[in-house]
């Protein structure tokens, strides 16, 4: 029903629950229950949506909760993650679902692992990253390759037929973090994603960047944009950062703090920024909405959605009330005179100053150019030294040990043996990342920090970000595909991986969709930031 809704160009809709622990009890029952009661009250709900452990902690697996809502009678969309699971595990759960009937899932780094867990908190997996999984479901769908049953034989699997979903994060701070949501969002598409969901959020502007960024591409993605009904509570706990990648402004936080005082807690009022919402979204072009919110019963999701249907044609006197963007917020865009699409929006990148080359990060790339391009002399040096050594298993020790000295001294190397430095701009995904991304960062991040170390770390994005944008290279930060870490290579000479063709750069890289994708006329650059300043006022 998702997919031939957004085929016909109907405005979507779908719920989003968060199942709780445990096998029993209201957390777990209402996707279940709201598919029984949905069909009753008139309204169409084109998916129910399940999270998969979100927040990094356990709760009952969504994949049981999608079969029952099958047999209720609606239809899920499954949440997808990369967090608990390796490559072989989320190929399993992919035919898993696919057996079971569930035709949508939404792919997601997902939250890291948090306390709470039994005997302490979980070991994260991160095997994949989120584009990597967009990958996977998309070569399912089109009958996946795997080894035959004869030694140097291939076969192709039944394909799947799952509408893939993705996330992006628009709310974010800085013109690096900001960005590289758009340029991994551009990823995923040419990864295989069918469908883009947004972070929760409330500043309009942001929101309607997202569509922006597309048409600038010349990308026809639809896009769902995220309602969430946001209670005084559940605001302070964003606004305390303690919900990964969520944005809730002090101004916000004010608001409903006054809201909380009514004689309903402030409900009637959520409800009707959630209706608003909804029109204004029908009013810029989404494709739909995604709709979630805590403890919100089978009612509330009717009154959101016919109240904001009923307020669709005045859609535009609700945007100053849903501005609640922060001092110094950077915006790809200028400020839009009015929210519809152009088929002339500017490429954000397309005129980016390069900005000032660390000292450090040029000497590196010299070195770079001398010993690892393709073409190089020293290329072809290490080749042949490489070459030499690698049957003396004393020589290939010894040369390993002091490479490895070398880089974890200078990157923090962790000796993965399948090294992607020199696609990152020498910043080691596999250190500094928390989870692992080859490919951008989540949407975790928060005002340029990681989402697990929010206090000690910088996201290791925002660094790869400024080394490529110094260097001229914007491009290969939305085109470049990183393919997953070979982990059969682990704790054996990277340079001796890379040198002899064994590691992923020998693979040739997957043409990107975006490559033919129609380009729009040539418009002024957008400014870097709005001179104007946003109203005062949550994944990847």
């Amino acid at each position: 029903m998702l997919k031939q809704a957004l085929a016909e160009g109907t405005f979507v809709v779908t719920c989003e629950f968060v199942p709780g622990r445990g096998f029993d009890g209201p957390a777990v029952d209402a996707a279940v229950q709201f598919a029984k009661e949905i069909a009753a009250s008139g309204v169409t709900v084109h998916a129910i949506s399940l999270t998969d452990n979100p927040g990094g902690g356990p709760a009952i697996s969504p994949d049981v909760l999608a079969a029952e809502t099958i047999q209720a009678g609606g239809e899920p969309l499954v949440h997808f993650t990369c967090r608990d699971r390796n490559r072989n595990a989320m190929e399993s759960r992919a035919s898993a679902l696919a057996h079971m009937g569930v035709k949508n899932l939404l792919v997601l780094s997902g939250d890291c692992p948090s306390a709470g867990a039994y005997g302490g908190q979980a070991s994260p997996v991160f095997d994949l990253d989120s584009v990597h999984a967009v990958r996977l479901i998309k070569e399912m769908n089109q009958g996946i390759e795997v080894p035959g049953r004869k030694p140097g034989t291939t076969m192709r699997l039944k394909p799947t037929d799952f509408l893939i979903a993705a996330a992006v994060s628009p709310f974010k701070l800085t013109e690096a973090e900001l960005l590289y949501q758009y340029f991994k969002m551009e990823k995923k598409i040419a990864a295989g994603a069918d469908l883009i969901i947004s972070q929760l959020g409330y500043d309009m502007r942001k929101f309607f960047e997202i569509r922006r960024y597309l048409a600038s591409r010349g990308l026809k993605t639809p896009v769902l944009g995220n309602v969430y009904v946001l209670s005084a509570g559940a605001g302070r706990a964003m606004n305390a950062g303690n919900v990964p990648g969520c944005v809730v402004t002090d101004a916000l936080v004010a608001r409903l703090d006054e809201e909380a005082k009514d004689a309903d807690k402030g409900k009637g009022k959520r409800l009707e920024r959630a209706a608003k919402m909804v029109a204004m979204f029908k009013g810029m072009g989404f494709a739909g909405v995604h709709i979630g919110g805590f403890a919100l019963k089978t009612e509330d999701f009717v009154t959101i959605i016919q109240r904001g249907l009923e307020l669709a044609p005045r859609w535009e006197e609700f945007v100053p009330e849903v501005c609640f963007g922060r001092p110094d917020e950077f915006y790809a865009f200028p400020a839009p005179a009015k929210y519809q699409i152009s088929d002339r929006e500017p490429d954000p990148a397309a005129k980016l100053e390069p900005g000032p080359k660390p000292v450090s990060y040029g000497l590196i790339e010299k070195v770079h150019h001398l010993v690892f391009e393709r073409d190089s002399f020293g290329h072809k040096l290490f080749s042949k030294y490489y070459g030499a050594i690698d049957k003396s298993t004393a020589l290939t020790a010894l040369s390993h040990t002091a490479e490895f000295g070398v880089k974890h001294l200078m990157f923090g190397c962790q000796d993965c043996g399948d090294c992607a430095l020199m696609d990152l701009a020498y910043r080691c995904p596999m250190y500094r990342c928390a989870k692992e991304c080859r490919n951008g960062p989540c949407g975790g991040s928060i005002n340029a920090m990681c989402e697990k170390y929010p206090t000690e770390k910088p996201c290791a994005w925002v660094e790869v970000y400024r080394r490529l944008k110094s260097s001229g290279e914007i491009e290969k930060l939305r085109q470049g595909y990183v393919p997953p870490c070979r982990r059969d290579l682990a704790h054996s000479s990277g340079w001796a991986n890379y040198f002899l063709n064994r590691d992923h750069s020998a693979i040739p890289v997957p043409v990107a969709k975006t490559a033919d994708a129609p380009k729009p006329a040539p418009a002024p650059a957008a400014a870097p930031k709005s001179a104007e300043k946003p109203a005062e006022g949550p994944k990847s």
